[in-house]
């Protein structure tokens, strides 16, 4: 496909302002820590991000850029209080980026301009786990193929165990999601996916309005591709601007990833911008 920088920014446009005016729609029951609601049987939209960034890689040419839209949804079910983490993105890759989009293990070798497949998990904790500093959450992850082609999408249903542990100390909060998939079908034409990701949210907070904060695309090993080839370790790091959109928490960021560990022709570092309004 021929790549359009144009249409892709006008996506990004069209994208962003649909979100932005959309957070409008939600009632309102703000948590700024963690974006997750007190136990309610009601579905709320706890939180929304968009994250743009630019990767960069071993041939300055083929560095590529990225929307992405996450949504954490919480409802009650019985006892449990349930969380839902669902994110895609909208892409302008010049070539395929090994481990990028997150489930495709062999990307395509064109330029491609569109969106990737849809990742979400589902996350399960007994209702009031929230009141302790400790908070755990397990459940299970899928991937569909909804990639616009071969360089934005695995072509595989996946399917796999998926947990989440919190902890929040005085100005100190960390959160980890940890996900494996392995594909269930799909195009028997694509190589399977078996895919772990890790990722994590880590932020201090400096005082009323800035953080520092560590927020990377995910930490992720691709269990079958050859040795030295499989996994992705960013450090790095930023800060972030709280303040409040009308009457909701929100934040910007800033971030710079160093991909310590990559494959041969991956990412080598990450800039990351990222807006964010709980609800």
């Amino acid at each position: 496909m021929v790549r359009s920088e144009n249409a892709y920014w006008f996506l990004v446009a069209i994208l962003a302002c649909i979100s932005i005016t959309g957070t409008g729609w939600a009632e309102e029951h703000p948590d700024p820590e963690n974006g997750h609601e007190a136990s309610s049987n009601a579905f709320h939209l706890a939180t929304y991000r968009t994250w743009l960034f630019r990767s960069f890689l071993p041939d300055a040419d083929d560095d590529a850029d990225t929307l992405g839209l996450e949504f954490v949804s919480t409802w009650g079910w019985g006892n449990y209080d349930v969380t839902n983490i669902s994110y895609f993105e909208v892409a302008d890759y010049p070539v395929g980026v090994p481990g990028m989009p997150p489930g495709n293990p062999e990307p395509g070798v064109g330029a491609d301009t569109g969106i990737n497949d849809l990742l979400s998990a589902f996350l399960f904790a007994k209702k009031g786990g929230h009141d302790s500093p400790h908070h755990f959450g397990y459940g299970f992850a899928v991937q569909l193929p909804t990639g616009s082609g071969d360089t934005l999408s695995s072509g595989k249903y996946s399917l796999g165990p998926a947990i989440d542990y919190e902890y929040h100390n005085g100005r100190f909060f960390m959160a980890i999601v940890a996900l494996q998939l392995w594909s269930v079908a799909g195009d028997s034409d694509r190589k399977d996916v078996s895919m772990m990701m890790i990722k994590p949210m880590i932020t201090y907070d400096l005082n009323e309005r800035w953080k520092a904060v560590y927020m990377p695309y995910g930490i992720s090993a691709y269990w079958n591709k050859p040795s030295g080839q499989q996994w992705y370790v960013p450090l790095g790091g930023g800060i972030q601007r709280q303040f409040n959109v009308g009457s909701k928490p929100s934040a910007f960021s800033i971030q710079l990833f160093k991909n310590v560990v990559r494959p041969d022709s991956g990412t080598e570092h990450d800039l990351r911008f990222m807006f964010e309004v709980n609800f």
